[in-house]
């Protein structure tokens, strides 16, 4: 299992992650990997996503607001493909 790092720095890569973030984004738009990087540092409020190792407060800023909303929106989308099937 990947640590809390090394997923904050996956997902900005992941296509179906930024598809999540473009509904925050103004105007609504894609964005693009670093943006996407920026967004959860922006979350957390670290400057560095390697500070979510050390920070627990970050980590859990992270787990709130990045990780668990995330895997409830793709759940959801993907709840959403199997019934249009």
């Amino acid at each position: 299992m990947a640590t809390i790092v090394q997923l904050a720095g996956m997902l900005p890569r992941d296509p179906k992650f930024r598809q999540f973030v473009s509904q925050y984004m103004i105007p609504p738009r894609e964005p693009t990997v670093d943006e996407a990087a920026v967004f959860i540092r922006a979350a957390c409020e670290i400057e560095s996503r390697r500070e979510l190792a050390a920070d627990r407060d970050a980590e859990q800023r992270f787990h709130r607001f990045i990780r668990k909303p995330f895997t409830a929106w793709r759940d959801q989308q993907h709840q959403t493909l199997r019934r249009a099937a």
